[in-house]
């Protein structure tokens, strides 16, 4: 059984709409529609600010607002609409609250029908104007009306069979009246409109007289990818002009206008339509046919348009309105060129389109939606969403023009803008381009995305255990690499530099009690030095002298803190929290500070040296020539590590120092720590210590006894052993004892003892009843680890300082570990950290390198951090890691922008480029022919003549545009030019070339043979090395009835899929290919992954998942499927491996919670989840618990989880597949975290609906089942 879960949400951007709530400020809201979600955002001054989502469980395919005929003030709720995409549409109605915080379903209106083909160019939803109807179009030669109430609300719905079966587009050009762009049976382009007869349920069966067919000019427009779009021109309610409104035709080499007919052609119109008719049914057989002739003739008729304009640029992907009266537009197209289109209607008809876009700077809009204030909101497919600030004067790029336009295309400069006439309303006004200089666009916020994602690769770079995805991601104009990786996020606030060789820092109070900090203690090998932070800003501004600082500064300091006055009254101990001594300990002894607020300054009160130090226990000639190599302070204790074993505890007592208990443990101490775990009410003291060994490799928690408690045990030594831990793998170097937590509330720490190792790994124990429970490892890095307290967002952590820093926190009930994201300017390597809290750096922690010092604040424990590689019109298709180069291939894919329609079309080029592992520095580039495109990499590693080369092996196709399928490929094996040094200079040579007949889509290597994937045959080329020279020899090849696109090795089995049946497994034996195996059902694979010999994972173009397994029977091998589940996404590749840093390996797949994370997967929203393993008998319990909580939410929310999830087709879901099997929905299951504060809806989903439905594991197990399952992704 396998979970999946998602690690990166979907976040390609596929609609948007803005809704204004009837709230006493008129709130302004964005609505944006991701893949399958709904996010809500506020629109402020400062930007957007998310407030809402909901998780919509179908492919999203459009929202709409729903204007509503009720008052403002008796308006509770705005409405939405969304429509879902096949194989199931739905129409989700959506409300959202006036305070905009809650977005809920209000109803689901089902538009899935088995029988119809699905629409093929336009499919979506338009509201009218007035909010009366909504009108969705998902299947061919049929639209769903629906009918809303004044509310915007659902009232009924009816089907409306439709004569024009390819829509191109539809818009409201009236109350009642649509206007249909399609394609007729002589593929010609018609333009029409129809009456809605809600009385009649249908579309009138006549043209409406509004605008009666007429053809438009073919050669203008591009159906293929983009088809052109209607836009309405309302009506000018001030204007005594007789103008009904007009209908844009967006999206061709011209903008087109059409006016609708006046009352008065309207009539003329109804008078022909009427004559026409009754000819028809003439009882004169030649009058009917002439009238019908006629009739045919007028469908040819092309009306010439009111007005046209050039469109200079592509096709038109998204649009939108500047102004409440509809007469300007923004207008983009496929390349992010953005224009605005004025439409004059006050004296004739003209329009004005005015380039407002840099070229290159703005991704591929879906999207476009008008906010305010001149401000646009771009969503994208294809790069990062944008908001964006239109502005009169241009704002950047002064010196070029504001986009290409080609030769062929007049255009004027702003300035002449003004100088031109009107137009003569007869005449057919040719409207006018305009280009100035600079780009009158401004980004104000970039959000990221990921979408799409064609190919990704795991690595490792750093030897940390945290692993790293690259994606090839993007297309079009913004073509990039994504390096996602989870870390913690620290924002740099300053740099001290000049400040070197820092082994140690601290951070000091004025006084014990006092909140932020007004001194930083750094610790070099030989010395130490004392900042002061400014009073009144905060900020560092010089080191204090030396001699009058009061500190010991010609020597390294071991520990410096804050402390209580202790004083001795009666028998008992005052402690004074507003104190304003300080402790420092150096190798030869304890100081005693107190800070002097008149004087600004510390001063030395007393000072207590090793040989000077009396103890009962330890004789005078023993402190002769002690060191103290360990040392650590809390509020009223001083814990004192010496050479040979010696442990001390000191304490201040008015003002003096007193030795309290020593012992001489066996081995030489590494590291001790004192903190109090009780929470901080209690942290005046402790009495139990952490110490850990050298020599020995373990950790022991010791107790400080009591007189009274040593009598009763019948010992003198008053420190004794708790508990010590297993040897652990390394040397411990540093400990903290530390409560995991919300600072303050002691009823949610959670105490541990964390260990820092000299091979840069943290153990971590948690401490329950006495005794280290619970031990996990944590590689950080290389180098010896120091550990830290930190605070992050009230909660608090510990920075682990080596080769890198990391963070450890307590989130989602567990301990998490998360690397620091330090900025590249920044060294990685961290000697040393410590909590920090000013004015001008407010919970932050310093950071001592060892060139520098860096403050800054951790503002959460895990978040996922995208480092964007910029490719322009590089489109990245596939990816492979160079581990001896250090570096990244890619095959790009270079299409450059063209007019519509224009006849040479987008030209392509490809490439191979060499990016470094870690900068992402381009180093190399190797271009193929224009008529070639490199279609497959793949990197490998030969031994050849006892020397150990490696070769980036690339398929590169040859296109023939006269051929329906390539015919002609070659093989190419790339090496690096020699030397180490990874710079620009680097080139990729060609070392070998073979020519295969096809189309190369796949590549892979078995030893030192190549398979290569070409056309429907697998090429078998072997690597040979003789007379000096490298040489590629075709061994074999093996046929199939299928185009090959995914090929898969493991050791000598191959995985073959094809794209249209299923998927096969064969062996490669020498030089023969063997088919094992293979699945003979259709499945029309897109991608597939082998888990190990005997499993393999698929992903189909019906956006199912299915996994097969090797049976073997007593006659022959088989493929049984043994999972088939619906993730709703076409999945474009799996990748072995786990990206979460998690415990090791021992600990990863436990007897407690036997979970194993297995694949990545990619889609091309952005989305990329996680396959987890999960063992035979907790799978068991995991379905009952999926089958009950979708029980439970489709009582309550009304849809079926199980439904949704059950494997589908083109025509829907198969009776005989109900629900998903062999895998399990991770994020539906966490949902059962939330039912844990709920006792009712706990027991409905632990007893089901009957006693066979009654869940045998306990919800704590369940719990912790989840815990470890979200940490996994």
């Amino acid at each position: 059984m396998k979970v999946i879960a998602t690690y990166y949400p979907p976040s390609s951007v596929l609609d948007s709409a803005k809704c204004t709530l009837a709230d006493d400020d008129g709130s302004e809201f964005l609505l944006v529609a991701k893949f399958n979600r709904v996010d809500v955002y506020a629109i402020r001054p400062d930007g957007l600010h998310h407030q809402t989502g909901i998780e919509i469980w179908g492919r999203v395919r459009a929202i709409r607002t729903v204007p509503t005929q009720v008052r403002a003030s008796e308006s509770t709720t705005t409405p939405a609409l969304v429509l879902t995409d096949h194989p199931e549409p739905e129409l989700i109605f959506l409300s959202l609250t006036q305070s905009g915080t809650v977005l809920t379903v209000t109803k689901r209106l089902s538009l899935f029908e088995r029988s119809s083909r699905p629409a093929e160019f336009f499919h979506g939803v338009l509201v009218s104007p007035f909010g009366k109807y909504a009108v969705a179009s998902v299947y061919t030669a049929r639209l769903r009306i629906v009918l809303l109430d004044a509310e915007g609300q659902y009232d009924k719905d009816f089907d409306a069979p439709t004569k024009e079966l390819n829509l191109l587009s539809i818009a409201f050009v009236a109350k009642n009246t649509l206007a249909l762009l399609h394609v007729d049976y002589q593929q010609r382009l018609q333009l029409l409109a129809r009456d809605i007869s809600s009385s009649d349920f249908q579309l009138s069966p006549a043209a409406s007289l509004l605008l009666p067919p007429f053809a438009l000019p073919e050669d203008w427009f591009s159906t293929e990818e983009h088809p052109p779009r209607l836009v309405l021109v309302p009506p000018d309610q001030d204007e005594g002009h007789d103008f009904n409104g007009a209908v844009l035709v967006v999206g061709g080499r011209k903008i087109l206008l059409y006016d609708l007919a006046s009352n008065d052609a309207a009539a003329h119109n109804h008078s022909k339509a009427l004559r026409m008719e009754k000819k028809k049914r003439s009882v004169d057989a030649e009058e009917a046919s002439r009238a019908k002739q006629k009739e045919k003739e007028r469908e040819r008729f092309k009306k010439k348009p009111r007005a046209t304009v050039d469109w200079p640029w592509s096709e038109v992907t998204a649009l939108c309105t500047l102004d409440e009266s509809h007469t300007k537009f923004l207008i983009g197209d496929k390349y992010g060129q953005l224009a605005m289109l004025n439409v004059d209607i006050t004296e004739g008809f003209s329009l004005t389109l005015i380039a407002l876009g840099e070229v290159g700077l703005h991704s591929s809009p879906t999207t476009l939606t008008y906010l305010t204030n001149q401000v646009i909101y771009l969503g994208s497919h294809y790069g990062d969403s944008q908001l964006l600030r239109i502005s009169q004067a241009p704002v950047s790029s002064l010196n070029s023009p504001t986009l290409p336009v080609p030769s062929s295309v007049r255009t004027i400069r702003p300035a002449e803008l003004g100088a031109l006439g009107k137009r003569r309303a007869t005449d057919v006004a040719d409207g006018v381009v305009v280009n100035g200089s600079g780009s009158h666009l401004a980004e104000l916020e970039r959000f990221t995305n990921l979408a799409p994602i064609v190919d990704a690769v795991l690595v490792e770079i750093d030897n940390t255990g945290q692993k790293e995805i690259v994606t090839c991601s993007g297309g079009r104009n913004t073509g990039s690499l994504r390096a996602v990786r989870r870390g913690a996020d620290f924002k740099e606030a300053a740099i001290i530099k000049g400040v070197t060789g820092v082994t140690k820092v601290w951070t000091l109070r004025q006084k014990y009690s006092d909140s932020e900090h007004t001194h930083l203690v750094v610790s070099t090998l030989g010395r130490t030095h004392v900042f002061r932070f400014d009073e009144a800003r905060g900020r560092v501004v010089s080191s204090l002298p030396e001699m009058p600082s009061g500190f010991e500064t010609s020597t390294c300091t071991l520990g410096v803190a804050n402390v209580m006055r202790l004083t001795k009254k009666d028998s008992s101990l005052i402690y004074d929290e507003h104190s304003s001594l300080v402790i420092q300990v150096v190798p030869k002894g304890v100081v005693l500070l107190e800070y002097n607020l008149e004087a600004g300054q510390f001063t030395r009160r007393s000072e207590l040296p090793l040989d000077k130090i009396n103890d009962r226990n330890i004789l005078p000639q023993a402190l002769s020539g002690q060191e103290v190599v360990a040392a650590d302070i809390n509020a009223s204790q001083v814990i004192l590590a010496l050479k040979y074993g010696w442990m001390l505890q000191l304490a201040i007592v008015d003002g003096q120092f007193a030795s309290q208990r020593s012992r001489q443990l066996l081995d030489e101490i590494s590291a001790v720590s004192c903190v109090p775990l009780s929470g901080k009410s209690f942290a005046k003291h402790t009495t139990h210590i952490a110490v850990s060994f050298w020599k020995s490799d373990h950790v022991k928690i010791v107790k400080l006894l009591s007189p009274r408690e040593a009598a009763a045990s019948l010992s003198d030594c008053l420190i004794a052993d708790v508990c010590a831990s297993e040897r652990l793998p390394a040397a411990p170097r540093s400990l903290l004892l530390h409560a995991f937590g919300i600072n303050g509330d002691d009823k949610q720490t959670h105490p541990h003892l964390l260990v820092g190792l000299v091979d840069g790994t943290v153990v971590s124990f948690a401490y329950k009843d006495n005794a280290l429970v619970d031990m996990k490892l944590i590689s950080v890095g290389v180098l010896p680890l120091s550990l830290h307290p930190v605070v992050v967002n009230g909660k608090s952590g510990v920075v682990a300082c080596g080769s890198r820093a990391s963070v450890l926190g307590w989130e989602k009930g567990r301990l998490v570990h998360s690397p620091l994201m330090i900025k590249a300017s920044i060294p990685s390597d961290v000697n040393a950290a410590a909590y920090v809290n000013t004015r001008a750096y407010p919970a932050s922690v310093v950071l001592a390198g060892m060139e520098s010092l860096v403050i800054g604040a951790v503002t959460s424990f895990e978040k996922i951090h995208v480092r964007s590689v910029p490719l322009g019109y590089d489109s990245p298709r596939c990816i492979v890691h160079c581990p001896s180069w250090k570096a990244f291939a890619i095959a790009c894919l270079r299409m450059m922008p063209a007019r519509v329609s224009e006849v040479e079309g987008e030209v392509f080029n490809s490439s191979v480029q060499l990016f470094n592992e870690t900068t992402f520095e381009k180093i190399a580039q190797l271009n193929v022919k224009n008529s070639e495109d490199v279609t497959a990499l793949h990197y490998l590693t030969v031994t050849l003549a006892g020397q150990v080369i490696n070769f980036v092996c690339a398929g590169v196709t040859v296109y023939d545009y006269h051929e329906r399928e390539p015919s002609q490929g070659r093989v190419i094996l790339l090496q690096k030019s020699t030397g180490n040094n990874l710079a620009a200079t680097q080139a990729l040579t060609v070392t070998i070339t073979a020519d295969v007949k096809g189309c190369i889509y796949a590549l892979t290597s078995v030893g030192d043979t190549i398979v290569a994937a070409v056309n429907s045959s697998l090429v078998l080329l072997r690597i040979q090395y003789a007379n000096k020279s490298i040489s590629l020899r075709e061994v074999t090849v093996w046929n199939h009835n299928y185009l090959i696109t995914t090929l898969v090795s493991y050791g000598d089995l191959l995985l073959v899929g094809d794209a249209l049946t299923s998927v096969s497994l064969v062996k490669v034996n020498d030089s023969q290919v063997e088919l094992v195996a293979k699945d003979y059902g259709s499945l029309w694979p897109t991608c597939a992954q082998l888990l190990d010999e005997k499993s393999l994972i698929g992903a189909n173009s019906d956006y199912n998942m299915f996994a097969f397994r090797l049976q073997k029977t007593e006659l022959q091998k088989l493929l049984e499927r043994e999972g088939h589940y619906f993730v709703g996404d076409i999945v474009n590749k799996f990748v072995p491996g786990r990206v979460c840093v998690c415990s090791d390996d021992l600990s990863e797949v436990s007897a407690d919670v036997p979970l194993q994370a297995q694949q990545l997967f990619f889609t091309p929203t952005g989305q990329i989840g996680v396959i987890i393993n999960v063992d035979e008998e907790l799978s068991l319990h995991m379905t009952a618990l999926q089958r009950n909580l979708s029980t439970y939410f489709e009582r309550k929310e009304g849809v079926s989880h199980s439904r949704f999830r059950a494997p589908k087709n083109n025509w829907g879901r198969s009776d005989s597949e109900a629900s998903s099997f062999g895998f399990l929905d991770g994020d539906f299951l966490e949902r059962f975290s939330l039912l844990m504060e709920d006792p009712r809806a706990l027991r409905q989903v632990m007893d089901g609906q009957s006693e066979p439905e009654r869940l045998t594991i306990s919800p704590q197990r369940i719990q912790k089942v989840l815990e470890r399952l979200q940490s996994m992704h």
